[in-house]
Formats: structure tokens, sequence, C-alpha cells
């Protein structure tokens, strides 16, 4: 079953790289202009919802694989049980 709560990581995940890539070309934008303190700022904003949004979603998919994994081991489990009865 796939619970509705399931995909709000992902999706967060994937808003912040979203978000990261216009704080890059935010910061490219203001290089132009030479404004290097809002350019770097900007920059460092984008690095940083660039590493959350990553985190966000390697967790999901770890957490997807470990939960997927043991509910195969149990149904095996479960199913060897009713077979020597």
């Amino acid at each position: 079953m796939v619970k509705e709560k399931d995909y709000v990581s992902p999706v967060a995940g994937i808003v912040l790289l979203l978000f990261s890539l216009y704080m890059f070309y935010e910061g490219i934008a203001l290089m132009v202009v030479r404004d290097v303190a809002s350019s770097l700022l900007a920059t460092l904003i984008g690095f940083v919802s660039l590493s959350g949004g990553i985190t966000l979603i390697r967790t999901w998919s770890l957490s997807r694989a470990y939960s997927g994994g043991e509910k195969h081991g149990e149904e095996s489990t479960g199913s060897s049980g009713g077979s020597s009865e």
C-alpha cells in the first residue's frame, strides 16, 4: 500500500532543487550587474537548497528500499511457515 504522505519528501526535494536552480540563475544575473555580495549570497542559498533537496530525495529512496526489503522478508517467512503445516 502506498501512503498518501509517502510522496511529501520527494516533492519537497524537487521543489528545493528547482529553487536552487532559480537561485543559481539569480546569482549569475547579479554577477553580470557586478553586485558581488548579493551574487555570492544567492549562490550560497542555491548550494544549501541543492544539498537539502538531494538529502530529502536520498533519504526517501533509502527508506523506501529498506521498508520494501523488510516486507519481502516477512512474506517469505510467512509462506515457508505455512507450507510446513
